[in-house]
C-alpha cells in the first residue's frame, strides 16, 4: 500500500518545503527551519501524517494510475505509477509517495536543488531573449508559469577500461623545381593503447524524459550529492526509474568508448593526417548507482509544435530548442544582403570597374554572406544534443598509455607540371 508523507511545522502546523537556498526544511507559514535529518528519524512515528492509497473507486491499476486521498484537505491526488512525488492540487500541500522509493527502488544518492523557481524563471527569460530570431510573442513569458521542479532518476556507471586504436598517419612534404611541383607523402602504421577509468557516467532512467535534453544539461557536481532522504522531495515532483540499468548501460558504454578512442587518438601527434583503421574497447570492474538529479522543466506548445526547456537545478545550465520567426529570418537575410551588396558595389564603383558582371559578382558574394549570417542565427535556436562523449567523467590521472608504436610503411611522390606563364 502506497504511503504519502506530508511534512508539518511543529511550531505552527504549517506545511514544510525543502529550501534549495538554505538546504533546510522551511515552514511556508512561520518560516521555522528544520534539518532534513530530523524527518528521517521521525518517519517511523509519523503515523498521523501518512496517507494511504485508495483504489476502491475505479480500477486505477488497470489504467496505470494510483489515486491518493489527501487528509489535509480531503481531496484526491491522481498520479501515474512512475510518479514519485507531487503536490496536492487542491490545498497545495507538499506530499511524497514514500513507498515508491523503498526497497530496491530507493535511490543511493540525491543532488538537492540549489536554484529555486525564481532563478529558473530568470534563466529561462535570459535564454529566450538571447535568441534574436525567436518570435516576439514567444518571448512574452506567458508560459513561465508552467515551470516545474522535478527530480529525474539516473543510473550512474563506473568502470575501468582498456582500449587500443590503430591508425594510418601521414607526413606530407612539398617542394618544386623549374618544371614541377612535388608532393611527398610518408605513410605510417600507428598504435596507441591505454587504460582509463570512468566514474558516474549518467544515463537518465525515465521514459518520460528526452535523453538528449538530459544529456544537454550536464554535468552535475556529484561531490554535492547526499544520501537519499524523502525530505528533499517535499515541494518538488519526482519519477522513479522505469528504464532498467541494463538498458541504460548501452548508452553509457557508447559514451565511454567514444571518449576512450578520442583520448588515444589525441596521443597521435606530429602528423598531417590521422585516420583510424581499427579499434578495441574492453570494460571491467563495472558497477552502477541509482541517483536523483534536480531539473527544472517547462513544456509549451507553439504553432502546434511542442517545445521543452530543461535547466540543471544545481548549476543553472539551461537548454531548449526555441522556435524561430520566419519573418525575422528573412528580415535578417535580406537586411544583411542589402547592406553587404551596397558596400561591395561602393567599393567596386570607387575603383572605376563597375559593370554588369561586377554587380552580379558582388551580389553573389553578398548573398553568400547573408545566408551564412541568417543560418548561423537560426542555428542558435537549437541547443539540445545527444551526449556521445564522457570526458567529464574520466577519473583524474587514470588515463595512461600502455603500448604505442609508429612504423614507417611507404613513401609516395606525386608531381604536377607547373603552369607556364605567358
Amino acid at each position: 500500500m502506497a504511503e504519502i508523507n506530508s511534512y508539518k511545522c511543529s511550531n505552527c502546523g504549517g506545511m514544510l518545503q525543502f529550501s534549495s537556498e538554505k538546504q533546510m526544511m522551511v515552514c511556508t507559514s512561520c518560516g521555522s527551519e528544520y534539518a532534513v535529518a530530523q524527518f528521517d528519524q521521525a518517519a517511523a512515528v509519523a503515523g498521523e501524517q501518512q496517507y494511504q492509497a485508495k483504489t476502491d473507486t475505479w480500477d486505477v491499476q488497470g489504467e496505470g494510475l494510483v489515486v491518493y486521498e489527501c487528509k489535509n484537505c480531503g481531496g484526491e491526488v491522481v498520479g501515474d505509477q512512475t510518479m514519485a512525488s507531487t503536490k496536492c492540487p487542491y490545498c497545495d500541500s507538499p506530499i511524497v509517495i514514500s513507498s515508491k522509493f523503498e526497497g530496491s527502488l530507493k535511490p543511493d544518492l540525491v543532488i538537492p536543488f540549489k536554484l529555486d523557481r525564481k532563478a529558473a524563471e530568470q534563466k529561462l527569460r535570459d535564454h529566450v531573449n538571447s535568441i534574436k530570431l525567436a518570435p516576439a510573442a514567444f518571448k512574452s513569458g506567458n508560459h513561465i508559469k508552467e515551470l516545474k521542479g522535478v527530480y529525474v532518476p539516473f543510473w550512474l556507471f563506473d568502470a575501468k577500461c582498456h582500449a587500443s586504436g590503430r591508425y594510418e598517419a601521414t607526413h606530407v612534404h612539398k617542394s618544386s623545381d623549374a618544371s614541377y611541383e612535388y608532393t611527398e607523402t610518408e605513410y605510417y602504421d600507428v598504435l596507441r593503447e591505454g587504460d582509463m577509468a570512468f566514474e558516474n557516467v549518467p544515463a537518465d532512467a525515465s521514459k518520460q524524459m528526452d535523453d538528449k535534453l538530459m544529456d544537454s544539461i550536464e554535468p552535475y557536481d556529484i561531490s554535492a550529492a547526499v544520501p537519499y532522504s524523502s525530505a528533499y522531495m517535499a515541494g518538488y515532483m519526482a519519477n522513479k526509474y522505469d528504464v532498467s540499468p541494463e538498458e541504460c548501460q548501452v548508452r553509457a558504454d557508447e559514451r565511454m568508448q567514444h571518449t576512450a578512442m578520442d583520448l588515444l587518438k589525441n596521443q597521435v601527434k606530429g602528423y598531417n593526417s590521422v585516420r583510424e583503421t581499427g579499434s578495441n574497447f574492453y570494460k571491467h570492474s563495472g558497477s552502477y548507482k541509482y541517483a536523483l538529479y534536480p531539473v527544472w522543466l517547462l513544456n509549451t506548445v507553439w504553432n502546434g509544435n511542442k517545445y521543452v526547456f530543461a535547466m540543471n537545478g544545481q548549476t543553472g545550465k539551461l537548454v531548449g530548442d526555441v522556435p524561430y520567426s520566419k519573418g525575422k529570418f528573412f528580415g535578417v537575410l535580406f537586411g544583411v544582403l542589402a547592406v553587404i551588396w551596397a558596400v561591395l558595389i561602393g567599393i567596386v564603383a570607387a575603383t572605376g570597374n563597375l559593370a554588369a558582371t561586377g554587380i552580379v559578382g558582388t551580389g553573389v558574394v553578398a548573398l553568400i554572406v547573408a545566408l551564412l549570417v541568417a543560418f548561423s542565427m537560426k542555428g542558435k535556436t537549437k541547443s539540445v544534443h545527444k551526449g556521445t562523449k564522457a570526458l567529464d567523467f574520466v577519473v583524474n590521472g587514470s588515463f595512461k598509455l600502455t603500448n604505442s608504436f609508429d612504423n614507417f610503411l611507404r613513401k609516395q611522390v606525386d608531381k604536377k607540371p607547373k603552369q607556364q606563364k605567358n
